[in-house]
């Protein structure tokens, strides 16, 4: 769960740094010898800059004096830095919101207000515990309107809820989003952990459970992500997954009425697509995210001739 893990647990801690007086030949040196994508600028033993592989690629544009530079002139300030006991989540939205790829990682003395050096984090490390943070768009869509469409599911309970919301009723296309939510109960944990073997105390039983970091039984990870594959079946057509990457940001609570998100981001060709999958528990914190890949078929004859006699659900 990516809200329980500092970064201090995966930052880089031995970190290249340069003064702010050395040369853009030195830094650069540095890049190549030490194969790092960055230098930290730290002067008296606090960071007050960057330079990165992207820095000279831009400067070099521009200059042609850029070998003798100091890289004061070259490096990007003021730093955005993070607290060592900061969450990789929180890193991640630093990453999105501020447009960096790179976070030194400080830590503050209590004394004075500096703040010491201790890491480094860049969307490389993040990346696995966050994959699809590659994939993210910057740009929010313009939602399409909400439409209710037939579902190729065999059969739906009254406490199951589910939308989707899409320009054409008979086809899916970029922008369009299904939604499926329910309560995952206790019930649903114990059948999942008997199907599964997958019988984790920390999911079965709760004096165990008190004593972890969660502090109560927690849904599977699994079997949250399993609603997703359930939004992603009223889609219109065949929805068949061809793959699922999923980062777990938050627990879920055994009880909790959690909502699966599906949009389609990407029309990959073919009948193939990207989605952007989202997983949130009732108070709206997400407690999954992630990227599939699917493919659309038609449905079957049979489906197809038994929809044009069902009224839309």
């Amino acid at each position: 769960m990516h809200d329980t893990i500092p970064v201090a647990e995966i930052m880089i801690e031995d970190v290249v740094t340069v003064s702010p007086d050395a040369t853009a030949t030195e830094a650069a040196t540095l890049l190549r010898d030490e194969r790092v994508s960055s230098v930290v600028v730290v002067r008296d033993g606090e960071p007050v800059g960057i330079v990165t592989e992207g820095d000279f690629v831009a400067h070099l544009c521009d200059r042609t004096d850029l070998g003798r530079l100091e890289v004061r002139e070259l490096m990007s300030t003021p730093l955005t830095t993070i607290e060592s006991t900061a969450s990789i989540v929180d890193a991640v939205e630093l990453c999105r919101s501020a447009d960096v790829e790179h976070l030194p990682v400080v830590s503050s003395d209590d004394t004075d207000d500096t703040a010491d050096l201790s890491g480094i984090v860049t969307t490389i490390e993040l990346s696995y515990y966050v994959p699809q943070l590659a994939h993210r768009a910057a740009e929010s869509r313009e939602r399409p309107p909400r439409r209710q469409v037939r579902t190729d599911t065999l059969y739906e309970r009254d406490d199951w809820e589910f939308e989707y919301r899409g320009e054409d009723e008979t086809t899916v296309s970029v922008g369009d989003v299904a939604r499926f939510a329910k309560t995952i109960s206790e019930d649903d944990v114990e059948a999942f952990a008997e199907v599964t073997g997958d019988t984790n105390r920390v999911h079965l039983d709760a004096a165990y459970a008190a004593e972890t970091r969660f502090g109560e039984r927690i849904v599977h990870g699994v079997l949250a992500n399993g609603l997703i594959s359930a939004a992603l079946a009223r889609l219109p057509g065949l929805t068949i997954y061809l793959s699922q990457e999923s980062s777990f940001r938050a627990p879920l609570s055994i009880g909790e009425h959690a909502t699966a998100v599906c949009e389609i981001a990407e029309d990959l060709g073919r009948a193939k697509y990207r989605i952007e999958t989202t997983v949130t528990d009732g108070d709206g914190t997400v407690v999954l995210e992630g990227d599939a890949v699917v493919l659309v078929d038609d449905l079957p004859p049979m489906a197809a001739r038994e929809g044009d006699a069902t009224p839309a659900r």
